[in-house]
């Protein structure tokens, strides 16, 4: 059976024999094992193996792209020939902009630990700990995934491009209850096995749900407000959203026509970084094979770049940053700069407002002027004079980015890497005080 590597040889070249003038071929085998806990026990263990093809076909300025689990030589071939003659029937896309020509210097990244070794066994035990650490610090009931992933990727294209590259990361995020409305949420994820903590995971979960006992109905207002990591990763996740150029030419972007602007407060920087030597999404090139980079985003404040593919570059007058995304460029790992405040200092700082840990169901009413909403969940506090003084429920932030970017105040000299299902990109993310949130009622 032929391997993900020679799958991709296969495509470009049947592709090419077809008539196809321009043809990228992205295989990956990714290797996945899964524990599952609830109500302080092991309740899943789980292994797989995924294998897949995505195909991307340039024909008579028409392009078209497809991806396949199902990876027989025979299926890929028949596969290849039917999406060239669906092509031909298209309309063409006078954007269109052939593949970039190798081959590049790749720069391999520093240090990389492949962790697929780890056993279902270790995996348990790590599980354990985070469940252990939680109880003892005096939840009641504990929940939450444990998840090691492993990725082999290869990329061919027509264009004089092979490569290779392997990613692995070992990610957990653990909710633990005090009692019905008392909740709260931690989470390690690391590249490396040294810098997984599941024990940190479990003990900031317990610690946010033993402060969260009797929560509160809060006035809705406008409110000076502390983002921790897992809210203020998942607010970036979708600043980085709108930097895509695509979206900004969609009109699906609150960032169009700001290039040199001041969009945010001078104390922000955000970059996108694919070849973080801790970034858990880190590859040495992107899907057209262009070479992976770190791009300032957002640079103290002013809007420096967008993430673009060599179809978005051209469009925008500019050059790849190392984004694509066949059709839309996208972040590999968002990275916010740290500020230079203790957390501590962070809440006399703020004085009087909310902290709030963690958010769900982030939602825009209108992309193109950034206004959303988003459900805050687990631990929400009343802040007095620098004090947390209740715990609160029930509520969302109903804003607007273009504001909040311009209302970020002081910021975390501590970082740490977010992922999770509300957070898809990667986070390196401080706390972050903002001011002046507009603060609803929520019906959760």
């Amino acid at each position: 059976m032929m391997n993900h590597e020679e799958l991709v040889d296969l495509v470009v070249e049947e592709a090419i024999r077809n008539g196809a003038e321009d043809v990228a071929a992205l295989g990956s085998l990714q290797k996945t094992r899964m524990v599952r806990f609830y109500n302080n026990k092991i309740s899943v263990i789980k292994a797989w193996r995924n294998s897949g093809i995505s195909i991307m076909i340039g024909l008579k300025e028409r392009k078209f792209v497809s991806s396949f689990n199902e990876i027989s030589p025979e299926k890929l071939i028949g596969s290849v020939k039917e999406l060239i003659k669906l092509g031909e029937k298209s309309k063409p896309n006078y954007d269109y902009v052939p593949l970039p020509k190798g081959p590049f210097n790749y720069i391999e990244r520093d240090h990389k630990e492949d962790l697929a070794y780890l056993s279902g066994k270790d995996l348990v035990e790590y599980a354990e700990i985070a469940i252990e650490r939680a109880l003892k610090e005096g939840a009641k009931r504990v929940a939450g995934t444990l998840i090691c992933n492993s990725e082999d990727i290869a990329l061919k294209t027509s264009a004089n491009v092979f490569v290779k590259d392997n990613t692995s990361s070992l990610e957990t995020f653990v909710r633990a209850f005090v009692e019905k409305e008392s909740s709260g949420q931690g989470i390690s994820c690391s590249t490396t096995l040294k810098n997984f903590k599941p024990e940190i995971a479990g003990l900031e979960a317990a610690k946010i749900a033993k402060m969260t006992k009797n929560p509160k109905t809060f006035q809705s207002g406008r409110y000076n407000v502390i983002f921790g990591p897992c809210i203020f990763a998942n607010l970036m996740n979708n600043v980085m959203e709108a930097a895509s150029a695509f979206n900004v030419d969609a009109g699906l972007s609150f960032l169009n026509n700001e290039i040199g602007s001041n969009i945010a407060s001078p104390n922000f920087t955000i970059v996108d970084d694919g070849t973080a030597k801790d970034g858990l999404n880190s590859r040495i090139f992107d899907d057209e094979g262009t070479p992976t980079k770190r791009t300032i985003v957002i640079g103290h404040g002013k809007l420096k770049n967008l993430l673009h593919n060599t179809s978005t570059a051209k469009k925008f007058k500019t050059y790849s940053t190392g984004n694509a995304g066949w059709i839309s460029p996208s972040a590999w790992n968002i990275i916010i700069e740290n500020g230079a405040y203790e957390e501590n200092e962070l809440f006399k700082e703020l004085k009087n407002g909310l902290y709030i840990t963690n958010n769900w169901y982030t939602r825009f009413q209108d992309y193109r002027n950034g206004d959303f909403s988003t459900v805050c969940r687990d631990g929400i506090f009343e802040i007095k004079n620098g004090e947390i003084i209740t715990s609160v429920k029930n509520i969302r932030i109903s804003d607007n980015f273009p504001r909040i970017l311009k209302s970020i105040g002081a910021i975390s000299n501590n970082r740490y890497w977010i992922r999770w299902w509300e957070v898809a990109t990667p986070t390196l993310t401080p706390y972050a005080l903002v001011k002046d949130i507009g603060i609803t009622k929520s019906v959760f």
